[in-house]
């Protein structure tokens, strides 16, 4: 017994269907996680600017303290006192961002994770960029440059990416259309 075409169509517009209600489920995944680190960061860090003084450190466990630290720079420090070019250069690199994970967030969950942590994170330390002139970092284990909750959602967020792009091309591989 074959499906007629009636059959054939209204199984096509189901799985067209649920493929669309899998990307509408990943762009929320992408909006919720980016939305949590962005608050995450934003209230640890004003948690930290309220009780701790500036280069004020307080022992977690012996090897990690809560400092508070002002990077004036990007990662571990590099181009101190540069503010206008880091912040110019964060907004060209979130729109480039954005540009490639809007063509890259459909293809699977923790993609869309990965992008919305990472968008997340570059979000919260573009605002204390712009407002306050400088990252507050307050993770400081010993022998590495302290940083924050958006600095763990950047590279959280990068490694899922890599991730799900990798197990995207290897279903791709096993299934090809």
């Amino acid at each position: 017994m074959s499906a007629g075409p009636g059959r054939r169509e209204a199984l096509l517009r189901a799985i067209e269907r649920r493929e669309k209600a899998g990307v509408q489920l990943r762009w929320q995944l992408f909006v919720v996680c980016a939305l949590s680190v962005l608050l995450i960061d934003q209230v640890t860090k004003a948690i930290i600017r309220g009780t701790l003084a500036p280069r004020d450190s307080r022992e977690v466990v012996p090897g990690f303290d809560i400092s508070h630290v002002t990077n004036d720079g990007i990662a571990f420090g590099l181009f101190p006192g540069r503010q206008t070019m880091v912040a110019v250069l964060t907004v060209v690199a979130l729109c480039a961002i954005a540009i490639a994970l809007a063509g890259i967030v459909h293809r699977n969950g923790i993609v869309a994770i990965g992008a919305g942590l990472l968008v997340g994170g570059a979000v919260g330390n573009l605002i204390d960029r712009l407002l306050r002139g400088g990252v507050t970092d307050f993770l400081d284990p010993v022998r590495w440059p302290a940083f924050n909750v958006a600095d763990v959602g950047i590279v959280c967020g990068a490694a899922l990416i890599v991730v799900g792009l990798m197990a995207a091309s290897e279903r791709d591989e096993r299934h090809p259309t």
